[in-house]
């Protein structure tokens, strides 16, 4: 079972939440903020980010004693449908990794070659527990925080503070934009997986207010420097961002890699967990077949690599869809489950 080794931290659980919520939508927060609230984009962003680090209180509140592991294990049937909703969830973070790298880094390499490595390291990562998983977060931390705080701080040398003098103040603007942002961090969801195996219950208040920070920060970073209009049509506006950011002295010309590398581990993060706990799922689903849903997960993800950059054109498409359908079925589905098992008081019963 993943979950052989049961208990992790508060620190780790925090971090977990921090990586896997935050690392890998960030790059998306400014230009989702800028087309859908303008001039209010940072008050949209904080509104989001606020609302997002809320979801484990509220999570923490309809599980009680119980955990996602015991529910599921009555419900075959909604298992497997996390595992299919986490692996498209995961080809598509795999795709804007294998995007980012073919764009930024590794132009001229076979696709494969580059989605190679990234399969065998979020299989031996995952392979051994929950708490293995955790560790491996935990060293990852400051490794991927580090030089991200440290080219926000340098942007700051080309910040301007026109983009944030709010001429016309639409509530409207400043609600939709909200949600949006808080779309975008539907992997939060993924807390459900995890907080009820912490050793002590409730996320790190520090941590969580490193999450609105960050947000703020990256949009503020990124706004400052290019300006709305840029952030609208610019694909990549916070790497844009950061090749415009210089070292004093000239001492490195490419910070925009930092960044880069910072992106495809937060990323691969939410990758990992995507499949983690989708093959958690699909063992609920199917007891004793372990390997065939790792096989699955990992191998057709592997097979479908020569096409998912094509997809992720399609899925642009119907990013909104895509969005809050993920957010809409990542509050709904386990609050419905939870409700019926506390209705059913077969939880209660056994503990009599």
């Amino acid at each position: 079972m993943w979950t052989a080794n049961l208990e992790i931290s508060k620190k780790q659980g925090s971090r977990i939440f921090l990586l896997e919520t935050f690392c890998g939508v960030g790059m998306f927060l400014p230009q989702a903020a800028a087309l859908k609230s303008g001039e209010t984009g940072l008050y949209t962003v904080l509104l989001g980010a606020i609302a997002a680090v809320c979801y484990p209180w509220l999570v923490q509140k309809a599980e009680g004693s119980l955990t996602m592991e015991e529910v599921l294990k009555k419900h075959r049937v909604i298992s497997f449908l996390y595992y299919v909703r986490f692996f498209i969830n995961a080809a598509f973070f795999y795709a804007y990794m294998l995007l980012l790298a073919r764009v930024f880094l590794l132009p001229y390499m076979n696709i494969y070659w580059i989605g190679l490595p990234v399969i065998f390291l979020a299989f031996r990562m995952n392979g051994e527990g929950l708490d293995d998983r955790a560790r491996v977060m935990e060293g990852l931390f400051w490794f991927i925080l580090i030089p991200f705080i440290f080219i926000l701080l340098l942007s700051m040398t080309e910040f301007s503070v026109k983009p944030f003098l709010i001429r016309q103040f639409e509530p409207k603007n400043l609600a939709v934009g909200g949600l949006y942002v808080l779309a975008l961090f539907h992997p939060m969801e993924l807390v459900w997986f995890y907080q009820g195996h912490m050793k002590e219950k409730g996320m790190n208040k520090k941590t969580l207010l490193g999450i609105i920070i960050l947000s703020a920060g990256v949009f503020a970073a990124t706004a400052g420097s290019l300006g709305l209009q840029m952030i609208r049509r610019d694909p990549f506006p916070v790497i844009s961002m950061a090749q415009n950011v210089a070292m004093p002295g000239g001492i490195m010309a490419r910070l925009d890699i930092f960044l880069i590398a910072f992106w495809i581990v937060g990323v691969f993060c939410v990758l990992s967990g995507y499949l983690f706990y989708g093959n958690w799922s699909f063992e609920n689903t199917f007891a004793g077949k372990k390997k065939w849903g790792r096989w699955i997960s990992y191998g057709g993800l592997f097979l479908i690599t020569g096409f998912l950059i094509p997809m992720v054109r399609l899925w642009e498409n119907y990013i909104s869809v895509f969005l809050f359908a993920n957010l809409l079925l990542g509050i709904l589905i386990p609050a419905v489950l939870f409700w019926l098992e506390r209705r059913g008081g077969t939880h209660e019963k056994d503990h009599h």
